[in-house]
């Protein structure tokens, strides 16, 4: 408790000293500059104190606040429950030259009118440090763009689907170093690091005896209508358990490739596709995962309507114990986006086709809906949930279908700094569901606001 306390003052001193360090040696600001007037075309509620730093110093944040009313904890629990999620961050760099950076993020998650005592991790984290990196670049004629990265950060990769922040709760960081050489048409990343448990007791720490190691790539253009990023990501488990109860280290392997890009007559695609070798105890991993996305732009307008159509798949297990470890690891993923809007699924042992529709009626309003169907890749695997971690298990199902899923969502983004917004999932019970005892059903329903400075 003590060491949040200190965490939240130096916050808040940041802020304060910030401000002052702005109007130093400004001598009496214009009415543009005050700290009370916006500037000049600059709507009040898109103006910040912040605006008045020296460009080496930058103070920045986030506030967001959701209404949620879920039908249940989760799909096996139908206990309803409506409360507020907040969550609050504050920002601060400090760049004293061209090729060096320093970056500090705090943030603060709670709720209110929660019916059980205390909150999931998902939703209540007090003060608590989620970024703290430093950075150095090299940028020269003649060679090759370098910068480094290390210390807690957001890690980023492609569509988010194996490597993401997961910013729709309470988010991911990583504590790890990221290489990056080349930008524009071509760029590379080396990477190490350990993803951050949340811990609402103590300060935030990485997960002990779990580490990755990758390389991603990007290249632009090789080809007309083609992007392509190949990559390569390994992790390390220690203390792991086999098919046969067997204690034992893993390795998994996962090379795999992501292809997108934009078609005449308004058509554009995405492509992924991964493998996964390696061991896990004395188990062998033969595992796979794959997903594709077609999109259409129906009329060059500003309405801009589009529809699309997606796949994905992802390997499971049969679970008879033949050494095999075939569910995919889905590793550290953003799953808002995909796999239904209601979060309850992540990308193992599973079959999804979505169609969807987009639009955007107004200028800073966005429509979408989509239709999910889900489907156990195999039935003898556990259903497992966004995080990745098995939700159900039922071998004796005689069925695969887990149901399907509506969700619509709205985003207004009402100014530069603030943006509303509000969404509705239904998930429909299919068979698997029903023969495992769950087959109530979800809803997920929520209001939201965003303000970003």
């Amino acid at each position: 408790m003590k060491v949040r306390v200190v965490v939240l003052s130096i916050a808040l001193a940041a802020q304060l000293c910030a401000s002052d360090a702005g109007n130093e040696g400004k001598g009496n600001p214009s009415p543009s500059q005050s700290p009370t007037v916006a500037n000049v075309g600059t709507p009040m509620v898109d103006w910040s104190p912040a605006n008045l730093l020296p460009s080496w110093l930058t103070l920045g944040g986030q506030i967001r606040g959701r209404f949620e009313i879920p039908s249940g904890t989760s799909i096996i629990n139908n206990a309803m429950d409506g409360y507020y999620a907040s969550r609050l961050r504050v920002t601060l760099g400090i760049q004293p030259t061209s090729w060096l950076r320093f970056y500090a993020e705090a943030q603060d998650a709670r709720t209110a009118g929660y019916n059980s005592p205390v909150a999931p991790t998902t939703l209540y984290n007090p003060i608590d440090v989620r970024q703290l990196y430093f950075s150095v670049s090299h940028k020269e004629e003649g060679y090759v763009p370098l910068s480094l990265r290390a210390g807690r950060q957001e890690l980023s990769f492609g569509g988010e689907r194996l490597i993401g922040p997961a910013d729709w709760g309470m988010s991911r960081t990583f504590d790890a170093v990221d290489l990056t050489m080349g930008d524009g048409n071509h760029k590379v990343d080396l990477f190490a690091g350990s993803a951050v448990l949340i811990d609402d007791t103590r300060l935030d720490r990485h997960k002990p005896g779990e580490h990755f190691y990758g390389a991603y790539g990007s290249w632009k253009n090789p080809l007309p209508h083609l992007n392509l990023e190949p990559y390569v990501l390994f992790k390390t488990n220690k203390l792991v358990k086999s098919e046969t109860s067997k204690i034992g280290d893993g390795l998994v392997m996962s090379p795999g490739i992501r292809a997108f890009g934009a078609l005449p007559l308004r058509f554009d695609y995405v492509g992924e596709g991964i493998v996964q070798r390696g061991s896990y105890s004395s188990d062998k991993v033969v595992a796979h995962a794959y997903s594709g996305v077609l999109g259409w732009t129906v009329l060059n307008t500003s309405v801009k309507p589009r529809l699309s159509v997606e796949y994905s798949y992802a390997s499971g297990d049969a679970g008879n114990k033949d050494g095999l470890r075939n569910t995919f690891d889905q590793f550290y993923p953003s799953n808002h986006g995909y796999y239904g809007m209601i979060d309850q699924f992540g990308w193992k042992n599973l079959k999804n086709f979505r169609t969807g529709f987009d639009l955007q009626p107004l200028r800073k309003f966005k429509l979408r809906t989509d239709y999910n169907t889900f489907n156990l890749a195999n039935v003898k695997d556990s259903l497992y949930g966004s995080s990745g971690t098995s939700v159900v298990l039922n071998r004796a199902a005689t069925s695969s279908r887990i149901g399907e899923e509506i969700n619509t969502v709205g985003l207004y983004q009402w100014s530069k700094m603030w943006k509303f917004g509000a969404g509705f999932g239904h998930l429909f019970e299919g068979a698997y569901l029903k023969q495992s005892k769950a087959d109530f059903g979800y809803s997920y329903p929520y209001v939201m606001f965003v303000g970003s400075f």
